[in-house]
């Protein structure tokens, strides 16, 4: 039931429902007269009852689900193809806007932490809130991080990709044949990536 209320008039902005006269469908805009308009049965055909509210909210979720997604496409925002690599360069967001926090909290002398409001209540600055916010993101970043060993696993991967791009390069030079000069190149192909990997 929940998935014919919400689709009732979707499309046309219209309730949707049938008459009790046979006249054809209500022509009431779709939601009128309930908590949900815009969206579902209007108030005369049910759209207020609890499972018609429920009803508009998950498809209104849906709606706005949707819209998200298609503003993201339209950005082009990037899938995530190494998480563990993002969940890093998160770490170290994180860890920057913690370190701009410090700065400006070290601005301020410790008389300056507190203020008084309009009615004479005694508040902390904005400023401290936020660096002992940025204090529980770290913690917790860096403890995921920890948890999962991100710093080991990317490390395999780096040794993989290595391990994977020197036997390429060895295929390589074996194909091109190049005597005497093959064990130069394979010596300065171990050089650059020593280097890469510093």
């Amino acid at each position: 039931m929940t998935d014919e209320v919400s689709n009732q008039g979707r499309g046309n902005g219209l309730c949707g429902a049938k008459r009790q006269q046979g006249e054809g469908t209500c022509r009431r805009p779709a939601g009128w007269g309930t908590p949900h308009p815009g969206t579902g049965r209007c108030k005369l055909h049910g759209g207020s009852t609890p499972n018609h509210v429920a009803a508009a909210r998950v498809e209104e979720a849906r709606r706005t689900a949707d819209e998200a997604l298609r503003l993201l496409g339209r950005e082009g925002v990037a899938p995530v193809t190494n998480p563990l690599e993002a969940l890093a360069d998160l770490a170290g967001e994180i860890l920057a806007t913690k370190d701009i926090f410090r700065d400006r909290v070290a601005q301020l002398q410790e008389e300056a932490w507190r203020y008084s409001d309009d009615k004479g209540g005694e508040q902390l600055r904005a400023e401290l809130a936020l660096y002992e916010r940025a204090l529980d993101r770290s913690n917790r970043v860096l403890a995921d991080i920890a948890r999962m060993k991100i710093d080991e696993r990317l490390a395999a991967i780096t040794e993989q990709q290595a391990q994977t791009l020197t036997t390429v390069i060895t295929a390589v030079l074996r194909r091109l044949n190049l005597g005497d000069q093959a064990a130069k190149v394979r010596e300065l192909v171990a050089v650059e990536l020593e280097r890469l990997a510093a």
